[in-house]
């Protein structure tokens, strides 16, 4: 349940705003308060007062969009990276170029975002948050998944690094890991991996896939937990246990 004036007057900047996770993560920050500014590659419609698109891989735009939404916004205190890709072949048939564009996307694009945020909060002496959105991919591999575990693996990685170098000042950098969100990627996913959504969440402790509302409740948690950073959080319905 996302609770009403949670984020009451926080200004959030949000990737990946558009479809999926991020769509929904959209909606609940701004039921929960939240002063939106919602970014990606189509541009977001109905989700924000503020919305951009965006390609974070480049990363002279992406630092021109925090800088844009935060002087419109009056400031910044989170940011959220929830832009990403997906794509599935056994190793032995993955192309380079698609390793490349899956890294590109999940791995260099959080880093651009990452970096932009924490130059723009150290330069204005804010003491935010930065939360990335990882899988529980990043935490185990699977078949035909080498690329996108290797990108949420560097996620995790980036995160931990980050949150050392900002802590001192004031800045937490956390990860979420979402297992299998109820998201119209998730169904068009099952037939790539050859399994019902049955299948797919057999190896869960709570069996039913996770809402995007559940995974913003999550980020609210690590925002405002002040002595939280560094930390991979998985919202997994029980999947793994670590």
């Amino acid at each position: 349940m996302i609770i009403m004036g949670e984020l009451d007057g926080q200004r959030v900047f949000l990737t990946g705003a558009a479809g999926g996770i991020g769509r929904g993560l959209a909606e609940a920050f701004t039921a929960a308060g939240a002063v939106l500014g919602a970014a990606d590659r189509v541009e977001p419609r109905g989700t924000a007062a503020w919305a951009r698109q965006l390609d974070v891989t480049d990363g002279a735009a992406v630092g021109a969009a925090i800088t844009a939404f935060a002087a419109a916004a009056g400031g910044l205190d989170l940011v959220v990276n929830a832009a990403g890709v997906i794509s599935f072949a056994p190793v032995v048939e993955l192309e380079a170029a698609e390793w490349r564009r899956v890294l590109e996307v999940n791995a260099t694009g959080t880093f651009l975002v990452d970096q932009a945020a924490a130059r723009h909060m150290l330069a204005h002496d804010i003491k935010g948050s930065i939360v990335n959105v990882a899988s529980i991919s990043g935490k185990v591999g699977d078949p035909t998944l080498a690329h996108y575990a290797a990108s949420k693996f560097a996620v995790i990685g980036l995160t931990q690094a980050l949150a050392r170098e900002l802590a001192p000042h004031g800045i937490t950098v956390n990860a979420l890991c979402p297992g299998v969100v109820a998201t119209p990627m998730i169904e068009a996913n099952l037939k790539a991996w050859i399994m019902t959504m049955e299948q797919l969440i057999a190896p869960q402790a709570i069996k039913r896939t996770q809402t995007p509302a559940e995974m913003a409740q999550a980020i609210m948690f690590m925002h405002r937990c002040r002595a939280l950073t560094g930390q991979s959080i998985s919202v997994d319905g029980g999947t793994y246990f670590h």
